[in-house]
């Protein structure tokens, strides 16, 4: 496929700029856009921060077309205090926007377009001072773009006032997406979780959005899952080029920030378990910020169904997850369970016998869930997460959400009743299956469009050269 889309005399196609967050969420989709760019005849010249490549210990897998330029957000050794997080945006911001005009200024062959991801928005004004286009990658459900673009846009401000006492009967209804109580929208923007200073960053990707002409968006997620979704904001033309999922169980080329190494040989132990009998649980690379009540509360109800389980738990103090340690040692006198600080995500998910997915619901984890055909148990945490819970339960129908009870805390009991929603094997559950099962199809037929759409992307940016 990349050879056709060389010129004839060896010159690949546009030269594109693409910035990321370091986080392992934001790294991994645009580390694969720059694959399917590349396939298409592109070069790319990726840019993170030199915290992000530290932590990874070794670079992702370099191929032909991609390059990289590290760059120092003022935290290469990693934020150490609260003081540092307070100002760690606007350092990164500033930072970055230096460093990344002079990546533009001394690149060869020069950078013809930019792509930036969440949390980057400057980058789109270097681009401009550079007479670049640039072109924002959104990794989150296109559902949650338009909500944030509802919620800056005056006109919209109203709905979600209406839901602002978090009454059940209340929902924001916005054009072409589902109606949202007020504990289906981003935490970000919910009345009693409201994040301020993420809030003006996202404001200032709108900003930006709106002051272009004609603002294109790459969006990690494909036409069959959020059809009205892509549609509902007239203004923006959003390109769906997911799902932006690596296609096999290795980590080659993957970004694996938190990877650590196991003498547990989790992939045999799934060899040995039946088709559909185990729970895996990872609550993603951020699981160090689930609450030590409720680890406990899903060690608790993971062992009240007495079913095998594959557990991901990573912290940065072990000493804090010593109550769920504890409870899964006392509980799990049959040794049903397999506790492990990483896995190969894809490979799990892969396997046969795996039956439902505890998770986060990270885009990236539901995605790979899609793409899998495994049903969820989805545990929001933050920002994205509530919405994309919602869509799980209630549009696609391939899991169920836990119900949080006061001050955010799940019971144990709420886990297992979940879990057996999920796992029983009534109509109920099969069902669960059947949407899950061609969630996958839909998925792997979405491969065609995807390509589809990033060739065209390529073509688009090429026109603007000549």
């Amino acid at each position: 496929m990349a050879s056709s889309a060389v010129s004839v005399t060896g010159i690949r196609r546009p030269h594109f700029l693409l910035v990321t967050f370091p986080a392992q969420g934001h790294i991994n989709p645009a580390l694969e856009l720059a694959n399917r760019l590349i396939s298409h005849g592109a070069t790319v010249t990726f840019s993170t921060t030199v915290n992000a490549l530290r932590r990874m210990g070794t670079p992702p897998s370099a191929v032909d077309g991609l390059s990289f330029a590290w760059l120092s957000d003022g935290f290469d050794d990693g934020v150490k205090s609260p003081e540092d997080g307070k100002i760690y945006m606007s350092e990164f911001k500033r930072r970055g926007s230096a460093a990344l005009s002079d990546v533009i200024d001394t690149s060869d062959p020069p950078i013809t377009a930019v792509i930036y991801s969440i949390l980057v928005p400057w980058a789109a004004a270097v681009a401009r001072e550079f007479h670049l286009p640039a072109t924002l990658l959104w990794i989150e459900p296109a559902t949650v773009l338009d909500v944030y673009y509802y919620y800056f846009t005056d006109s919209f401000r109203h709905v979600f006032d209406k839901g602002a006492d978090n009454d059940p009967s209340d929902s924001v209804n916005l054009p072409g997406l589902p109606p949202l109580a007020a504990g289906d929208l981003p935490s970000l923007i919910q009345p009693e979780k409201t994040f301020p200073s993420a809030l003006v960053t996202l404001r200032e990707h709108i900003e930006a959005l709106e002051s272009e002409q004609n603002p294109r968006i790459l969006v990690n997620t494909f036409r069959a899952l959020e059809p009205e979704a892509l549609i509902s904001v007239k203004k923006f033309r959003m390109i769906s080029v997911g799902p932006l999922v690596f296609s096999d169980g290795s980590s080659s080329g993957r970004a694996d920030l938190f990877r650590s190494d196991s003498d547990d040989d989790y992939i045999k132990w799934l060899d040995s378990k039946p088709e559909k009998s185990v729970i895996y649980l990872s609550m993603g690379t951020h699981d160090d910020e689930l609450t030590a009540k409720n680890t406990a509360a899903l060690a608790i109800g993971v062992l009240g169904t007495n079913r095998p389980f594959l557990w991901v738990m990573r912290t940065k103090n072990p000493d804090e997850k010593n109550e769920a340690l504890d409870l899964i040692r006392d509980g799990d006198r049959n040794r049903r369970g397999l506790v492990v600080s990483w896995c190969s995500q894809i490979a799990v998910l892969s396997h046969a016998a795996v039956g439902c997915f505890v998770t986060h619901c990270g885009w990236n984890s539901t995605l790979e869930s899609v793409c899998a055909g495994v049903p969820v148990m989805a545990f929001p945490k933050f920002a994205d997460q509530y919405t994309t819970a919602k869509l799980v339960e209630d549009t696609w129908r391939n899991g169920v959400r836990v119900r949080e009870g006061e001050g955010g805390h799940v019971e144990g009991e709420e886990i297992r009743r979940c879990l057996e929603t999920v796992m029983c094997g009534d109509d109920a559950a099969e069902k669960m299956s059947r949407n899950a099962a061609e969630l996958k199809a839909l998925a792997a037929e979405a491969a065609e469009e995807c390509d589809v759409n990033v060739k065209a992307f390529v073509d688009e940016i090429e026109g603007l050269k000549n």
